[in-house]
């Protein structure tokens, strides 16, 4: 676990570093809000788990490659069923503002296999970056399963990463990845956990390096050990959306539920990540950052993305994945249980936004959605 006084040592100089560059290495390179996307599922044209552009597969414009996993879908027999991803118009009340589209992520309750409702969709960027900031809108299903189950399961969200354009992008094992970040969402019986996957470059090499050992905490709270996080090494003011007041204030061994962090059916969440790649392979001075509705809750800036390697190559960041394979079976195979989660309103930027690095703290989102459900 990293040492808080580590942290607060490290955090002002992190933030003046990346103030300093802001002036001078700031763009959006990559924007989808889906609205214009025609209407598709990951079942329409095909049911292959892996489709891509370059094979002649029809995917969602500016998105290059997906992998997707379906036991029930309209076509596979089940027409009351979903693809495990959509971008559909009949879907607007699953969009922000209920209007438009979104990427719709359906989960399948199916215990016969570990990781399962694969729907993981790839956006590859024109270049490889030394740093970059991504963030989304991400709103969760009325019947949501860790709404009322404790084991409310895991679901690899979104991945940030570098891929050498030509081996495998969904198996990192197999060398074409790396570095990889992962978030995904998690509750067990210690509620809500911000979960990460670090993975080590360049590719084929450092891929399993762990990045625990080096002082990179992987899994925390969303609470208490969000404390010395904001920027200054202040507290997080992330509004806890069923009690009012703030997240940081539960202790560590109280359960933070789904709904005190994204709040009831109907509710966005923005999420943000910036990584920042290594100055040389080895040298731990990498960064890797994470916002909730633009409240700063965690930051790591030891991190050695690129390891020591024989010919001393460095990689960039050249891709952004958004969904992925879910470990989730609450719920026995013959109720062919579904719930979902959409995300929207995608930015991609080769930095942070100005106003997330400002001494003055961002105005956290008022608990509108208390009351009587």
């Amino acid at each position: 676990m990293v040492l808080k006084s580590k942290l607060l040592i490290n955090s002002f100089l992190t933030s003046v570093l990346l103030l300093g560059a802001q002036a001078t290495y700031a763009e959006v390179i990559f924007k989808e809000n889906f609205d214009e996307q025609p209407d598709w599922t990951s079942t329409m044209h095909s049911v292959s788990q892996s489709q891509k552009i370059s094979w002649g597969d029809i995917l969602p414009d500016n998105w290059h490659e997906i992998y997707q996993g379906t036991q029930w879908s309209p076509e596979t027999g089940y027409p009351n069923k979903n693809a495990s991803i959509e971008i559909l118009a009949s879907n607007a009340d699953k969009a922000r503002g209920r209007t438009g589209k979104s990427m719709v992520n359906w989960r399948e309750s199916y215990s016969d296999t570990k990781w399962n409702s694969d729907s993981q969709m790839i956006h590859l960027l024109a270049k490889q970056h030394d740093e970059l900031y991504v963030e989304f809108w991400i709103s969760f299903s009325p019947n949501w399963a860790a709404r009322t189950v404790e084991q409310g399961g895991i679901s690899k969200i979104v991945r940030i990463g570098s891929y050498n354009g030509t081996g495998d992008p969904f198996n990192g094992a197999a060398g074409a990845l790396g570095p990889v970040l992962f978030w995904d969402y998690s509750q067990n019986s210690y509620g809500m956990r911000n979960t990460h996957a670090f993975r080590g470059g360049p590719w084929g090499e450092n891929y399993h390096f762990n990045f625990s050992k080096v002082g990179v905490e992987l899994e925390s709270n969303f609470g208490s050990q969000t404390s010395g996080m904001a920027l200054g090494g202040g507290n997080p003011q992330v509004v806890n959306q069923v009690n009012g007041g703030y997240l940081v204030d539960i202790d560590r061994y109280s359960w933070i539920t789904h709904d005190q962090l994204f709040g009831p059916a109907g509710h966005w969440t923005k999420i943000a990540f910036y990584v920042k790649l290594n100055s040389a392979p080895g040298v731990p001075d990498g960064v890797m950052m994470q916002w909730i509705n633009n409240q700063r809750v965690k930051v790591e800036n030891a991190v050695p993305w690129i390891g020591t390697n024989e010919k001393n190559r460095m990689v960039g960041w050249n891709f952004i994945s958004l969904g992925g394979n879910d470990f989730f079976r609450p719920y026995p195979n013959e109720d062919r249980f579904e719930d979902w989660y959409a995300i929207d309103d995608v930015v991609v930027r080769t930095s942070i936004p100005k106003d997330l690095m400002s001494e003055r703290p961002a105005v956290p989102n008022p608990p509108v959605d208390i009351g009587i459900q």
